[in-house]
């Protein structure tokens, strides 16, 4: 893992022998870029599973790997480092949302958090997709919460949203590409999450002084009533939170 201090030394979507053997494994037999762009989307959406580490973004591919845990930023720093590994280009966007988002999983006491999503080059076009950053046993359960309480997003999801994606259209389940009102800014494409930090200075989850002591124990609750709510639902990511 990375200390802190080298993280804007080191490219964080780096070369490594197992994210590339790992890519290679996931795309065997598959005929065309995007077929291998979705294989890999689902191995990152499903195999990594939605969470926080206390380093948050101050990860590698390589990292996220290891960890097999991760959330936008993170997952789509392992998923851009596949795609490349099998020669697809890809890079990452930056936007802010609505910290509703969050609700129920993770509160940091800022009205927007930070978001990134991944584009990927197939076809002639970039195409956007977040449908990753989820797996699909919390999403479920996060879909049946939001209804539940009738609300429009949160815990790590839009109640609208649908977790596959074909690599044909863009797909989001966090990001609502279509609703400026969830968005305050976007920021645009840098070469990763550090990039963007050290570039960003309106960004609102930088990992400062306070942040490194707060973000572990914020880390810990968000993973707690992530798997209170894949195990038991609402109620009981709840009484997760409420004892965190």
């Amino acid at each position: 893992m990375l200390p802190m201090n080298s993280v804007l030394a080191r490219v964080l979507i780096d070369d490594d022998p197992q994210v590339d053997s790992l890519a290679a494994r996931l795309t065997d037999g598959k005929s065309s870029d995007r077929e291998r762009a979705v294989a890999l989307h689902d191995y990152v959406r499903d195999e990594i599973r939605f969470g926080f580490t206390p380093h948050f973004y101050a990860m590698t591919a390589a990292d996220v790997l290891s960890a097999r845990i991760g959330y936008a930023h993170t997952k789509a720093t392992l998923f851009i480092a596949l795609l490349r590994a099998v020669g697809i280009e890809a890079r990452q966007q930056f936007v802010d949302l609505e910290a509703t988002i969050w609700h129920g999983l993770l509160d940091l006491h800022t009205p927007f958090v930070d978001h990134s999503y991944t584009e990927v080059r197939l076809g002639g076009a970039w195409i956007g997709t977040d449908s990753y950053v989820v797996d699909q046993r919390l999403f479920r359960a996060a879909q049946a919460a939001l209804r539940a309480r009738r609300a429009a997003r949160g815990y790590g999801v839009v109640a609208t949203a649908r977790p596959d994606w074909d690599g044909r259209t863009p797909n989001f389940v966090q990001f609502c590409a279509n609703d400026p009102e969830t968005t305050r800014h976007r920021w645009g494409a840098f070469p990763d999450v550090a990039a963007f930090y050290e570039a960003t200075l309106d960004a609102w989850n930088r990992r400062d002084d306070v942040a490194r002591v707060v973000y572990p124990l914020a880390a810990l609750t968000a993973n707690q009533a992530a798997e209170a709510l894949r195990s038991g639902g609402p109620s009981a990511a709840r009484s997760r939170l409420r004892t965190a």
